[in-house]
């Protein structure tokens, strides 16, 4: 704990206590000597030591609250170390970490003076010789120190087994998380490669863009790190106590001193390993010991960019309002043989025919139309023009099994406006704009499917789903609404 009260108020420029803390915008804090330091060593462009985000000297804040909490964690260290003193001179709780066994000469009988050679098996206490022989202990059972704790010796080995089988465990964890870290921190440096060399093919609007772009790259890696480091601390918090905990007992084990053993086992042995055991709900203790391991795991890397990593150019030409069109997935639409539907030649529309069919359906029956391919991984985007149809549905679609619809579609009403339909529940949609073209990004690794307004790139939807089943593009071209809603549906390439 006082480490890390300590690091809390160190300024991360000169490591020592913060002397007259000034903030800047990005909320770092710095002593106000230090930060002044640098700026006068800076070359052209102030930048933050930590974020490295620019400032001028105007930007310095005095933090007169971080400046009082300075002081008085000063003050709450100073007196844990003088009260941590005070207890090893005397032996106390504090010093008795250090070396849990009194040493022999302090173990001298408070009524005779006599050292304390004697254990009591019936009231669990050392004694003296002379004491055996008072009243109190009348028909009390003795033993010799040495034999008395032998076997409560015993009694510890177990626990220390245990925990120094977790506490490596725990090395190994911190280990896998921080490999994690590095990986997430190369692959921001990867994907940071990869946007500047996209944006090195635009012009100044481009390179505008691939600030903003990095700029949220590295937000989602402080994001993600943080968790991770998070994740970490907590995996080294419970590991230092348990290599505190477990010198403790290989220290106990090995002295010679029984008596002093003793002492410490009825002063802190038992309740250390009664209060490592698990306990029964309104039962006796088990015999297993509580793990620290529970609900630990090593948190993966999941740095990713969404669209902006599968397909950034894309999405950022299509901020240039169409000046630049690159093509998204070329996928054919299949032909299913419903009469109610018809395909266009080159599989890219799909439009709503007046045929009733063998089976006369209802007014309002909407057939759908998949693309031959499935999609069981990777990032997939497509645009669909609906144009001014008043009645359709686009989505993905992932089959039925145990008769249960696996589907996510936006869909437009014509008597009740737009909604989105996933697994067969449908919920109201608002949207502010009526999209004539829909963007629809599908991510199998993520299972995640977003919705676009493609004119202007506005997000209208996004979900996850559970499934792991390939998903395919779905299209309805709606209801035939007596010849008003006949205008194909149309998969764009350019």
């Amino acid at each position: 704990m006082d480490s890390r009260l300590s690091k809390q108020i160190q300024c991360s420029v000169c490591l020592g206590d913060f002397v007259d803390p000034v903030s800047l915008l990005c909320d770092h804090t710095f002593c106000r000597q230090c930060i002044s330091n640098h700026s006068q060593t800076s070359r052209g462009l102030r930048l933050c030591p930590e974020c490295r985000r620019p400032y001028t000297m105007w930007d310095l804040r005095s933090n007169r609250v971080l400046r009082n909490m300075v002081d008085a964690v000063r003050e709450h260290l100073s007196a844990q170390q003088a009260q941590r003193e005070q207890n090893a001179a005397c032996g106390g709780p504090d010093g008795a970490r250090a070396g849990p066994v009194v040493e022999p000469e302090k173990l001298v009988c408070s009524d005779h003076a006599e050292r304390l050679k004697l254990f009591c098996e019936t009231d669990q206490k050392l004694v003296c010789l002379i004491c055996r022989d008072c009243e109190k202990h009348q028909g009390h059972k003795f033993k010799p120190v040495e034999e008395a704790a032998e076997p409560k010796k015993e009694m510890l080995r177990e626990p220390l087994t245990f925990m120094s089988k977790e506490n490596k465990e725990l090395e190994e964890l911190i280990k896998m998380q921080t490999t994690e870290i590095t990986k997430t921190e190369e692959k921001s440096k990867q994907l940071a490669a990869q946007v500047s060399a996209q944006f090195e093919e635009m012009h100044q609007f481009l390179r505008e863009k691939e600030q903003k772009v990095k700029t949220l790259l590295e937000k989602e890696e402080r994001a993600v790190v943080e968790m991770m480091q998070k994740n970490r601390n907590e995996i080294e918090e419970k590991l230092n106590r348990g290599r505190e905990e477990e010198a403790i007992l290989h220290s106990v084990l090995e002295t010679d001193r029984a008596d002093g053993f003793l002492q410490w086992w009825i002063e802190n042995g038992l309740e250390i390993v009664e209060g490592m055991r698990e306990r029964n709900e309104n039962g006796p203790e088990s015999p297993q010991f509580k793990s620290r391991l529970k609900g630990l795991s090593v948190m993966p890397d999941y740095l990713f960019l969404g669209p902006y990593e599968t397909h950034l150019q894309f999405f950022v030409w299509k901020e240039m309002l169409g000046s630049i069109k690159p093509v998204p997935d070329r996928n054919v639409i299949s032909d299913c043989h419903d009469p109610y539907l018809r395909v266009s030649s080159d599989g890219r529309s799909v439009t709503r025919t007046s045929k009733k069919g063998i089976f006369y359906r209802q007014k309002d029956y909407r057939p759908l139309a998949r693309t031959h391919k499935t999609f069981p991984s990777g990032q997939h985007y497509w645009e669909v023009d609906v144009g001014e149809k008043i009645d359709w549905s686009v989505g993905v679609d992932g089959g039925c099994i145990s008769n249960t619809n696996k589907d996510i579609r936006l869909q437009l009403k014509h008597d009740q406006g737009y909604c989105i339909k996933e697994d067969g529940a449908e919920t109201e949609k608002e949207l502010a704009v009526k999209p004539r073209r829909i963007g629809l990004y599908l991510d199998c690794d993520r299972r995640q499917v977003c919705f676009y307004n493609a004119d202007d790139m506005t997000v209208l939807h996004s979900t996850t789903y559970p499934s792991a089943s390939p998903y395919s593009l779905s299209l309805s071209p709606g209801a035939y609404l007596q010849g008003r809603n006949t205008d194909p549906l149309t998969v764009c390439w350019n």
